[in-house]
């Protein structure tokens, strides 16, 4: 596994719609290899495989995480924020995180605010300035983008690792393992690799990149994690090193039968480990794709992660390799057949 790059992914900051820093990882690796990118207006990048007669299949992993956004500078030189994201309550207390100026150059602060009753208000972040004009001298500025500043790193236990933003650079990393592992393999289906915008704020980036490719199937590489991290009971179906996950319901989402169907029974074919799951709330961008034109089958897939939608998550590598397994035998397994097969609705 290229670890190295899921630790650039991990640390490449990018909120919604100020997502460039991914992107430039992203489009380095599809330029390298030559591939055709097509953009939508959103900024969502759209990399084409491989040409084929069959079927169209967009696997889609969004590129922002969750984070803030300065609003305002005070008198005294607080840098006043607001979250980008559903961020979780308690991870907007006391957190090192970093501001990105529109230069470029990122500034050291620590996340506080004010607790009232079980909510966070006032966000701040405290750059050491006392007064306005110090904040400005150090290059902040209203916009401004504000991540956690949580350094990749392997844990001891063997496979572990944890990092910021996993959701969903996870998925993003499977996007361009997969790139790497078909980019000379023929395949009997036309393969896009989108990373989307926006996600995080709506569902956004995989709408307008769906209308752009306009795919005939979609699949969607996002993360989940369990309420109770150390619950390892039957409760949880998000456990690490239970490998990978495929949603079967959420908010947003509901998989066409047979398209669940066929990616267990390729799990199941491949001896590949899968867990199944339904979000009582939340969805992924599968929410917007399959409303696109007159409808896509579309399911969502990914790796497990203990902590989400916070400073730090934690996961299991063999997690990530089996479900880059399990992407890579769904996809060389796709014709036109089986693509009838899974869309025959007469019968």
């Amino acid at each position: 596994m290229d670890l190295e790059l899921l630790k650039r992914l991990s640390q490449a900051d990018a909120i919604a719609a100020n997502e460039q820093e991914v992107r430039d990882i992203i489009l380095d690796h599809a330029r390298r290899r030559q591939k055709t990118v097509l953009f939508d207006g959103l900024g969502s990048v759209a990399i084409r495989l491989n040409e084929s007669a069959g079927p169209k299949v967009m696997i889609c992993a969004h590129m922002d995480e969750v984070g803030f956004m300065v609003r305002n500078i005070s008198n005294e030189g607080a840098v006043e924020v607001i979250p980008i994201g559903n961020v979780r309550m308690l991870a907007r207390f006391m957190q090192p995180v970093r501001i990105t100026t529109a230069g470029g150059a990122k500034v050291g602060g620590l996340l506080d605010g004010d607790l009232q009753g079980a909510e966070a208000q006032n966000l701040r972040v405290d750059i050491g300035a006392a007064s306005a004009r110090e904040a400005a001298a150090a290059g902040v500025a209203i916009g401004d983008m504000v991540t956690f500043a949580t350094p990749f790193q392997r844990l001891p236990t063997a496979g572990r690792v944890m990092g910021k933003a996993f959701d969903d650079r996870l998925g993003c990393w499977l996007l361009l393992a997969l790139l790497d592992a078909l980019e000379r393999q023929p395949l009997d289906a036309e393969i896009w690799l989108a990373a989307s915008s926006s996600e995080e704020v709506g569902l956004r980036g995989g709408q307008t990149a769906a209308r752009m490719i306009k795919p005939d199937l979609a699949l969607v590489l996002d993360t989940a994690c369990w309420a109770k991290n150390f619950d390892f009971g039957a409760a949880n179906h998000r456990q690490i090193g239970a490998g990978p996950l495929l949603v079967m319901y959420d908010k947003t989402l509901v998989p066409p039968r047979r398209l669940l169907r066929w990616i267990q029974d390729t799990a199941l074919r491949c001896a590949i480990p899968l867990q199944t799951d339904m979000f009582s709330n939340g969805g992924t961008d599968g929410g917007g794709i399959h409303l696109s034109d007159a409808g896509v089958p579309t399911a969502a897939i990914g790796v497990p992660t203990r902590h989400g939608h916070c400073a730090a998550s934690i996961a299991d590598l063999g997690d990530a390799e089996r479900c880059l397994a399990l992407l890579t035998a769904l996809v060389t397994g796709l014709n036109a057949e089986t693509y009838r097969r899974l869309t025959d609705f007469s019968c």
